[in-house]
């Protein structure tokens, strides 16, 4: 083993899924994941966590929820890749303010209440059971939010989850077991799974990526679809949203640029 490689930790389950298993301190608000199930549950939390963004749209909270519980979905595939399992029953979302004051989503879990199991197919149950009906009311609730550019949030959560594992001192099995462990999922499951209709499923979504003005060696992937961030108070289009024009996003790349010579 190298010296800088490590089993899996708490530390990397908090940094890759947001997933913790310590209670975060000044909850504003929680419930179990299996009570999204509620429409008046999750209307609560779409209140809640709108606000606490400045959402100007009810579609801007849920494009956003969509991102969040794409790093869940996650969490869900590294567990069953490393032979264990988690009843949705025991996870709890939790709603909170970090350091910065910043409106942020942790999962949390009772470590103890994660089992070892051979059996990976309860992924895709948490699949049908949990995660489609609660994209499926946020697309209902929605004024004109697409269910697929919902999943395409997820879709992104997941390409961040391997870039952060690539970038860790995490075992190098975790990370290729993980990414075999999504790739099955999206070989076997058909996106009926996630409640859409379409030939290719949501999570094989190829990226285009473009030049990073902030690291010219670390190329960024465009968003998959538009989060919607420009309908928050005081927001703009992300660098990489799809919906920023060539042009804008060439100001905007040598803007960056320039601010950053001028700081070396």
């Amino acid at each position: 083993m190298k010296p800088q490689e490590q089993e899996w930790t708490w530390e990397h389950m908090e940094n890759f899924f947001y997933m913790s298993n310590q209670e975060k301190a000044d909850i504003l608000w929680n419930c179990r994941i299996t009570e999204l199930e509620d429409p008046a549950i999750l209307q609560k939390l779409i209140d809640i966590y709108g606000e606490g963004i400045k959402a100007t749209t009810k579609d801007v909270t849920m494009m956003y929820l969509a991102g969040w519980f794409g790093y869940l979905c996650g969490a869900m595939h590294f567990l069953s890749a490393d032979g264990c399992e988690i009843n949705p029953d025991n996870i709890q979302l939790q709603v909170y303010k970090n350091h910065r004051g910043t409106m942020v989503i942790s999962f949390y879990v009772n470590s103890e209440e994660i089992v070892e199991t051979r059996d990976r197919e309860w992924v895709e149950k948490f699949y049908k059971v949990i995660m489609n009906p609660v994209y499926k009311q946020m697309h209902c609730l929605s004024d004109s939010n697409n269910l697929l550019h919902m999943w395409y949030q997820a879709t992104h959560s997941l390409y961040w989850i391997s870039d952060r594992m690539k970038h860790s001192n995490l075992l190098e099995r975790y990370i290729l077991q993980y990414e075999k462990t999504v790739e099955m999922f999206k070989n076997v499951n058909p996106s009926t799974c996630m409640g859409v209709n379409t030939k290719k499923h949501p999570y094989a979504k190829e990226f285009i990526f473009i030049d990073n003005p902030w690291n010219l060696n670390d190329p960024l992937p465009l968003k998959p679809s538009c989060c919607l961030a420009y309908q928050t108070e005081g927001g703009h289009l992300c660098y990489t949203c799809p919906r920023m024009k060539k042009s804008e996003r060439q100001e905007k790349f040598d803007k960056v640029l320039a601010e950053h010579s001028t700081t070396n």
